[in-house]
């Protein structure tokens, strides 16, 4: 058999393949080879996310957590428990506490209250309750934000309202309120502050960094679109208190100020007042009231009102008050004594083309008699011997001119021209306070000077900063240089003291039992519309210090175009006398009698005439108690039985517990309320108890 033969013998016997079969086994091999590079490309996809996922998970996950919470997680501010504010010896005159806020979560509320008719509901009764207009609360409801205040510091009745209401999406937090205790007692000095705890007047602005503490926040987020998400709502959160800050001012004599201010104007039917009350041995500010005053509970509308601290932000012409310093200057230096005689022209006197005049025509006076007469003339040619410049200086010198120092916002200096400017007319108004302007708390620092021996003491408000945790991290501390020689202090005062004796303009004023320095002014306002002196509007003050000699307190009273009369002595006066009367006594200063021979004022003369016995005169020696007082006691209660002090002020109780040789131990301020023992009954020790309560 030939090859060819066995081989197609061979092929015979093999399966035959034809192209369908071919076509499948290809179709089925490209089928298992795209399976492999899907499972391959999965497991390398797999490979690849657990790959970043790892990375992103361990490796970088505390660079991604902090990306994310920068990006989402925002700090929320919330306002600062701000210290408080205390007078001279620990009565709180601000203080903060927390009240109730309302707000709500929008989205939240929503999905509580379904319906239309619900929300509509809620709207009416919280617009109600918290005394909000409807369309502001449904306003704030329909909000996409996801928190929102509906009103922030509650009153309790509308907090209540509020709980009372059930509804579980109203959510309340407690946030500081600035309140004042007193009400409007020292108002513009205080002050007040914002709704976001910050300073915005007064001592609340000027203390603002200690008094309103650090800001605490809490995390919030914040969604695409830059809105806040409160996390589990505000809830309470921990703040930092401020510090307390402690005042030089006193609220006895602070209250007795105002009172008596606000009565003297509106007697006056004045346009506004001021008063200064300083102890002039250091300069501290012991009250200090303006008219019209401000509660600052409820500020609103105080600068539509003209509400401000008129001692430190208002200069006013000073007339008559300025005459001390102008014939201060002469005897300082050197070109005038007390007992110099000054011709007063018979109470008209020609300068250029002008003719000054005296409210009373005088002859010859002494320097003394110029200062407690009153005299522009006499004062106008005393400081012509002195000249212009060294008259400047002097006045410079004392404090005129720029301001005070004082740490109050808004304090303005006082203004006069330039020396060069000054002819003949203007230098005559000057010395006695015509053509420049002081402050009140200028001018009442200045007289200090006579009163402490020849000191200027910068004044001051801030008696001390003490911490949350009682330490002190800030002393004040008396700021003063010597601005004239003490013989020239000395010589002032004994010529202050003559204003208020027999033909001085202030011999009215005088106070039993307390000798009075002083000086009454009375100044022409210029008139805006003419800028020309205006016969019908003045400014009338006065300003003093006592005891003489050992001056404790001092005082100034500007009442501002009074209507019914405008004498300084007649209209600022009687408020000086009724406030330093209950104030020296309340100081523990005690009433001196008259010596041998010692000139009183009229006033105080009158009321030793009408004394039931003779007045003995008593020395005073360094180991003696004082003498009982001159002022008659509240009743006739013998020695043996305990006085009536009910009703009674500090300063009156004072008196007649010394008239009794009672000792008093005084609890509260104000008024006495009541007391221990009671009145009338037998003395049986030397120890009463008293408890005060103001009649604020």
């Amino acid at each position: 058999m030939t090859d060819r033969a066995r081989s197609g013998s061979k092929s015979a016997n093999l399966p035959t393949i034809g192209p369908r079969e071919v076509q499948q086994a290809t179709r089925s091999r490209w089928i298992y080879v795209r399976l492999g590079l899907l499972a391959g490309t999965m497991v390398l996809c797999f490979g690849s996310l657990a790959t970043r996922a790892y990375v992103l998970q361990v490796q970088k996950r505390d660079l991604y957590r902090s990306l994310a919470e920068e990006q989402y997680l925002r700090e929320v501010e919330l306002p600062p428990y701000r210290g408080r504010i205390f007078d001279s010896i620990g009565t709180e005159l601000a203080a903060s506490a927390n009240v109730d806020s309302v707000y709500i979560e929008p989205a939240k509320l929503r999905a509580e209250i379904t319906t239309p008719e619900r929300r509509e509901q809620l709207a009416t009764q919280l617009s109600q309750a918290l005394h909000l207009e409807r369309s502001e609360v449904v306003k704030r409801l329909a909000t996409e934000k996801q928190f929102v205040f509906l009103k922030r510091r509650l009153l309790p009745d509308e907090a209540q309202r509020v709980r009372d209401l059930g509804v579980p999406g109203l959510r309340m937090t407690q946030e500081p309120k600035r309140y004042y205790p007193n009400r409007g007692l020292a108002g513009p000095v205080l002050g007040w502050a914002g709704v976001d705890a910050t300073g915005l007047e007064g001592v609340e602005l000027a203390y603002d960094r200690f008094l309103r503490g650090s800001r605490s926040s809490i995390l919030g987020l914040q969604d695409a679109r830059g809105r806040k998400v409160m996390v589990g709502g505000v809830g309470e959160v921990a703040r930092d208190h401020g510090h307390d800050v402690y005042l030089t001012l006193d609220k006895f004599i602070q209250f007795r100020l105002e009172k008596a201010l606000e009565e003297g104007v509106l007697a006056a039917h004045a346009k506004a007042g001021v008063a200064v009350a300083l102890d002039p041995r250091n300069g501290d500010v012991v009250a200090m009231a303006s008219v019209p005053s401000v509660n600052p509970n409820d500020p609103s509308g105080a600068r539509e009102r003209g509400v401000r601290n008129r001692a430190v932000t208002d200069p006013f012409e000073p007339g008559s008050t300025v005459k001390p310093f102008t014939i201060a200057a002469a005897i300082e230096a050197g070109v005038v004594r007390a007992t110099d005689e000054w011709d007063c022209e018979g109470g008209s006197w020609r300068v250029g083309h002008n003719i000054i005049h005296d409210a009373d025509p005088e002859g010859i006076l002494t320097t003394s008699q110029v200062l407690a007469r009153s005299s522009n003339i006499g004062t106008s040619k005393i400081t012509r011997r002195l000249g212009k410049e060294k008259m400047f200086l002097m006045l410079r010198q004392m404090g005129f001119f720029a301001p005070s120092g004082i740490d109050l916002p808004g304090e303005r200096a006082g203004q006069v021209r330039p020396v060069a400017e000054w002819g003949d007319v203007a230098f005559a108004n000057i010395s006695f306070g015509q053509g420049m302007t002081a402050t009140p708390l200028q001018l009442a620092a200045a007289m200090a000077v006579f009163a402490n021996g020849g000191t200027l003491y910068r004044p001051r408000i801030l008696q001390k900063v003490v911490s949350p945790s009682g330490q002190v991290v800030l002393q004040s501390q008396p700021d003063g240089h010597r601005v004239i020689s003490a013989h020239t202090a000395s010589v002032m005062r004994q010529m202050l003291r003559a204003v208020m004796l027999k033909k001085g303009t202030g011999e009215t004023l005088d106070i039993l039992g307390y000798p009075v320095a002083g000086k009454t002014g009375t100044a022409q306002k210029v008139d805006p519309a003419t800028r020309r002196y205006s016969p019908e509007h003045w400014a009338s003050s006065f300003i003093g210090f006592a005891p003489v000699d050992d001056p404790r307190l001092l005082l100034l009273v500007m009442v501002d175009e009074p209507q019914d009369g405008h004498y300084g002595s007649a209209v600022a006066g009687p408020i000086f006398f009724k406030v330093m009367s209950a104030a020296l006594p309340y100081l523990g200063v005690p009433p001196r009698p008259p010596r041998p021979g010692e000139v009183v004022g009229s006033a105080v003369a009158q009321q030793l005439a009408q004394q039931p016995t003779p007045v003995v005169p008593v020395a005073l020696d360094p180991g003696q108690p004082p003498p009982p007082p001159l002022l008659p006691p509240r009743d006739n209660t013998s020695g043996e039985r305990v006085p009536d002090f009910t009703g009674l002020g500090l300063g009156r109780a004072l008196l007649l517990a010394q008239k009794a040789g009672l000792r008093l131990e005084i609890s509260g301020s104000g008024h006495v309320v009541s007391q221990e023992p009671q009145p009338g009954s037998v003395r049986r020790g030397i120890v009463c108890q008293l408890r005060l309560a103001p009649t604020l």
